[in-house]
């Protein structure tokens, strides 16, 4: 992490700027992706701000705090950024994670079930009778892979698919 220092209208000791570094550092604990940090100190006649900025990986954290004691304002602005962090983060660990579309999402067994095995969804779909130029229609209509219907030349329930390679399969029972 690069820490840059200034000020404007205090001149802050060797040591207090050890003191800010080691204090800001302790955000890395929280936040481990933080690529820089500024922090300007400012003086005016009875009051000593300190503005924070944290540059992470994807965000940036600010906070400006007012106290009558500088290392005070250090504080309150640590504290400040110590509750942005943490509000960011619980908010990333409370998303609902992404349910992959091809991927049935995974389901825990009930108490009669085995708790190994292909999980199984079924579907009824009704058979529609119609030709096989209407069903390839109908398929390019849809966003399902496949279409079951009735065929009307033979009268048998046939299945026709999208195959991997962007062509159309066609499955027809042998009697």
């Amino acid at each position: 992490m690069r820490y840059i220092i200034s000020s404007h209208g205090v001149a802050p000791t060797p040591a207090f700027r050890q003191m800010v570094e080691r204090k800001v550092g302790k955000l890395g604990r929280i936040l481990p992706k933080i690529i820089e940090a500024k922090v300007m100190l400012s003086a005016e006649k009875y009051r000593r701000t300190a503005h924070i900025t944290l540059l992470a990986k994807r965000r940036v954290f600010r906070s400006e705090e007012t106290a009558g004691d500088l290392a005070a304002a250090v504080d309150l602005a640590i504290d400040a950024l110590t509750r942005q962090v943490r509000q960011v983060k619980d908010r990333l660990r409370q998303r609902k994670p992404r349910v992959s579309r091809h991927r049935p999402p995974a389901r825990m067994p009930s108490d009669g079930e085995p708790a190994a095995g292909p999980l199984v969804v079924s579907r009824r779909v009704p058979a529609k009778p119609m030709s096989v130029e209407e069903a390839v229609m109908q398929l390019g209509l849809r966003d399902d892979q496949f279409l079951v219907f009735t065929n009307a030349a033979t009268e048998t329930v046939n299945v026709l698919y999208r195959r991997k390679n962007g062509g159309l399969g066609l499955i027809e029972p042998v009697a």
